[in-house]
């Protein structure tokens, strides 16, 4: 074992952070450039867009626990996580290259565009499925609960976020095309590049050491296993039940059934919405920490519905509203002709001009993202408590998303905008899995990683609800209310959150 990691320095932190880091790079690469890439390359309508970022949640919601599980019973090549990461890394830069070839791939085999598609996403999204939950259980594998633990996650997200960052950057003054070379390098080499480093701990002595804690943590509550961590996804359970329904409908029924998508969505939520209070209730009568855990992962989806539909909705926001007021005068594409200056004699197209006003704006989130956790985040935990600060990082990013509706449509305040949703995006992809972790049984880490995963999978099922609904307004034009209000609903429910446990007299299963 390194010394570096018996002392959990900082540059060991940065090294079990890589794999991390490289999905989150892929991730950032995918949001840059995946609209994009299917709507001006290969011309494929929204509703299309949106069937295939709908099919990628649909694989992690069956892949993430089933891996987290394996990972967890696992002891192959000297490691539970290790084998996981490395096929994970080669499958996901070879399907991140195949996203450049999708028409020669479906010439190739017969297929049509769309199912081409759908495929390659389909294979991305469970290679970032089989790295992510392996490379977060690993931080939390290899770091001791409390400060170290919130440490770990803190530079989990540093890391990330600098990669974020760069990625949007490449994106701004050398184009999406040459970003998704670049992701295809960076997902291959440092997803494999630690585990010549990291020593993992085999199952039995981390079992000797996790038992007693996970009776009795200082009389603290007895730790949630996998089983309870399921249980707790139920009230999202019609998220799953409409996101069949869309795909159903797309694919068997050829839209014949497009009419009910925004009444089902309508009520989907309101449901969710409706058995959620009833669990807070509960807990407000009989505190436990399945109550607690339920109520946290309710929060998680509705943070995860704003995102996700963000992500994916707002490069037409972009493209319809802030770059028509725009005229030639973008600083975006200032800063593309200025790393490319033989294409600045080339005619501009609103869609080009919208993918690089939005990488300019996920550059902006990610910087914030990167620089808060360990700068900000950490001590402020510290200080006021973990689910506290979370809670009010929620708060603040549904301010922001407010802020984006009630300003001018033009470009600088959009990115003033996403300056501020950068707080909540901080900890959302940073604190809340210390919180998280803190809350489960350290033997099943694998296993409640994945489920933790899949609630934030089941609300992106219901993003093509939103986004006909956001259509239905004005086409798009408020679309940034709509992700305000998911994320004053997850600050209301991390409101019922409290910071500790509650003790209850029997395991929670």
């Amino acid at each position: 074992m390194l010394d570096a990691q018996k002392r959990l320095s900082t540059g060991f932190l940065v090294l079990l952070s890589l794999p991390t880091a490289a999905v989150g790079f892929a991730l950032s690469s995918g949001i840059a450039t995946t609209t994009w890439l299917l709507s001006t390359r290969y011309n494929l309508h929204l509703e299309n867009i949106a069937l295939i970022w709908l099919m990628g949640p649909l694989m992690g919601l069956l892949v993430q626990p089933l891996v987290g599980a394996l990972s967890d019973r696992t002891w192959l090549m000297k490691g539970r996580r290790r084998p996981y990461l490395l096929a994970g890394g080669v499958a996901g830069a070879a399907s991140t290259y195949a996203m450049l070839a999708l028409d020669s791939i479906a010439m190739a085999t017969g297929l049509s565009l769309m199912a081409v598609a759908v495929l390659v996403a389909l294979v991305a999204d469970l290679a970032t499925n089989v790295t992510f939950n392996p490379a977060r259980s690993l931080v939390a594998d290899l770091t001791p609960e409390g400060p170290a633990r919130v440490r770990g996650y803190a530079w989990m997200q540093t890391v990330s976020g600098v990669l974020g960052i760069s990625a949007y950057l490449i994106s701004i003054f050398f184009g999406n095309l040459a970003l998704v070379l670049v992701t295809v390098a960076v997902v291959f080499f440092l997803t494999l590049l630690p585990l010549l480093f990291i020593e993992e701990t085999p199952p039995a002595a981390m079992a000797a050491v996790a038992a007693p804690a996970a009776a009795s943590a200082d009389g603290a509550a007895r730790r949630a296993t996998g089983m309870a961590a399921f249980k707790a996804l139920w009230p999202m359970v019609g998220f799953l039940v409409y996101g069949v329904f869309v795909a159903v409908d797309k694919l068997v029924f050829g839209d014949a059934l497009a009419a009910w998508a925004v009444p089902l969505f309508l009520a989907t939520v309101g449901l969710t919405l409706l058995w959620g209070i009833a669990i807070v209730w509960q807990g407000r009568r009989r505190p436990s920490p399945q109550n607690r855990l339920c109520t946290m992962l309710v929060g998680h989806g509705f943070a995860w519905l704003g995102v996700q539909s963000m992500f994916v909705m707002s490069f037409f926001y972009v493209r319809d509203f802030v770059v028509p007021p725009a005229g030639a005068s973008v600083l975006a594409d200032g800063l593309y002709h200025l790393a490319n200056s033989a294409a600045a004699t080339t005619a501009t197209t609103a869609g080009d001009t919208a993918g690089r006003i939005l990488s300019m704006g996920f550059l902006l989130l990610n910087l914030v993202g990167a620089a808060l956790p360990v700068l900000v985040l950490k001590p402020l935990c510290l200080r006021f408590g973990k689910v506290r600060v979370h809670r009010s990082a929620m708060g603040l990013m549904a301010a922001a998303y407010a802020f984006i509706v009630l300003t001018p449509t033009n470009e600088a305040f959009y990115y003033l905008g996403m300056l501020l949703c950068g707080i909540g995006w901080s900890s959302l992809i940073s604190i809340v899995f210390a919180i998280y972790s803190e809350s489960v049984d350290s033997r099943e880490m694998g296993v409640s990683m994945g489920v933790f995963n899949s609630s934030l999978v089941l609300p992106a099922l219901v993003v093509p609800g939103l986004l006909k609904l956001s259509d239905a307004l004005d086409q798009h034009r408020w679309v940034f209310a709509l992700f305000a209000v998911c994320l004053a609903l997850s600050f209301a429910f991390w409101c019922a959150v409290s910071e500790r446990e509650t003790a209850c007299a029997g395991p929670v299963d």
